[in-house]
């Protein structure tokens, strides 16, 4: 009887520890997340729009800061790169930083350019000003099967619309 208590302890201990083995292969996942964001940059930076079915599921969701209605579907996605890189041909993405919890994947981004196109937005197309700009934000993603399911996207709108040259002002008194 001692010896299989012993045996059933010991066993428990060994998959304790097989269990605790797992954390282990955490970074090949958190690799597998760099590579993907390493391709997310070159979707956006270059832009290689052939990465989108790579990357995106096919009935993916983009909600952003910017825009009342998601991008949906690759043809979403296409849409919403085409539009950013027309509003800053020269755009410049980075990440700053991503953390990495089960299926969510969370990014710091940098996005800088000159803004020399327009502008869609849900009150009209702002024309170009020629400014620069820098803008911070951050994604949060929801993962399924090694591609982006979900993303959602928020930055600072008027910040960004400051940079461009555009002013808050006070409503007038009546």
């Amino acid at each position: 009887m001692k010896k299989t208590v012993l045996l059933v302890c010991l066993a428990v201990a060994v998959c304790s520890a097989l269990a605790g083995q797992q954390a282990v292969e955490k970074p090949m996942c958190e690799k597998k997340v760099q590579v993907l964001l390493d391709k997310v940059l070159e979707l956006w930076n270059k832009p290689d729009l052939a990465l989108i079915p790579e990357l995106y599921a096919a009935d993916c969701i983009a909600q952003t800061s910017t825009m009342p209605e998601p991008y949906v579907g690759f043809e979403g996605i296409k849409a919403w790169v085409e539009n950013t890189r027309a509003m800053m041909p020269d755009l410049k993405m980075t990440f700053e930083e991503a953390v990495v919890q089960g299926e969510k994947v969370a990014t710091a981004w940098t996005m800088t350019g000159t803004h020399t196109g327009p502008m869609p937005t849900p009150m009209g197309v702002v024309p170009p000003t020629g400014k620069k700009v820098r803008i911070t934000g951050l994604a949060i993603d929801t993962m399924k099967d090694g591609k982006f399911q979900k993303e959602v996207v928020v930055f600072n709108v008027l910040e960004m619309m400051m940079q461009m040259g555009f002013q808050l002002l006070p409503p007038k008194g009546e």
